[in-house]
């Protein structure tokens, strides 16, 4: 169900698939001053070695179906990008009551400025839903939708940051949204990620 709506809303969106661990890593600012620029790249079934990332663990092998967007994901009728998160993850195949998962990754590693990365995280990541919601390619009222905040380089929790429990409950039954910062999840099934 998600990935035909992609497909149809967004055939500029490349998949990638599997029903291992998966680990997202942000190679931007690494390689930004090298003759080979690269950006958000994929691993499976083993992690990077020469980044920090996140890990989505998948001991289920549930099958997955990620994208990592890039400048011409979302755009403007002006040609101009829209503002997004990283990537989106999802069971395939899906239905009404699969998940769907957006990611931002921030590399930060001053405390110091986790609430600024975080709440521009958070704000991608909230534009990112909104822009597959305007397309029809899930139903807010029934995918759960997981918009995780990740800062590779530093531990969990996160210091100087933190979402009230009163703000995740009002997400969570107003929006069927869960809002974390963390480094990783666990995928149960098509239903479920722990975080």
């Amino acid at each position: 169900m998600i990935k035909t709506k992609i497909i149809s809303n967004h055939p500029n969106h490349f998949f990638i698939n599997s029903d291992n661990s998966i680990f997202i890593a942000d190679y931007t600012e690494l390689t930004k001053t090298l003759p080979i620029k690269r950006s958000v790249e994929i691993y499976t079934p083993n992690p990077c070695i020469d980044n920090d990332y996140f890990s989505i663990l998948n001991p289920n092998k549930v099958n997955l179906e990620s994208i990592v967007f890039n400048n011409n994901s979302f755009v403007y009728s002006n040609g101009a990008s829209k503002s997004q998160c990283e990537t989106v993850t999802f069971p395939n195949p899906s239905n009404i009551n699969s998940w769907i998962l957006f990611l931002e990754l921030k590399y930060g590693i001053n405390p110091l400025n986790n609430r600024k990365n975080l709440k521009k995280a958070i704000k991608q990541l909230f534009k990112t839903r909104y822009h597959y919601i305007q397309s029809k390619v899930f139903n807010k009222n029934e995918n759960i939708c997981y918009l995780i905040a990740s800062l590779p380089k530093q531990s969990e929790p996160f210091a100087n940051f933190a979402l009230t429990p009163s703000y995740l409950l009002n997400l969570k039954t107003k929006h069927n949204i869960i809002l974390r910062a963390k480094n990783s999840v666990q995928i149960e099934n098509d239903t479920l990620i722990l975080v």
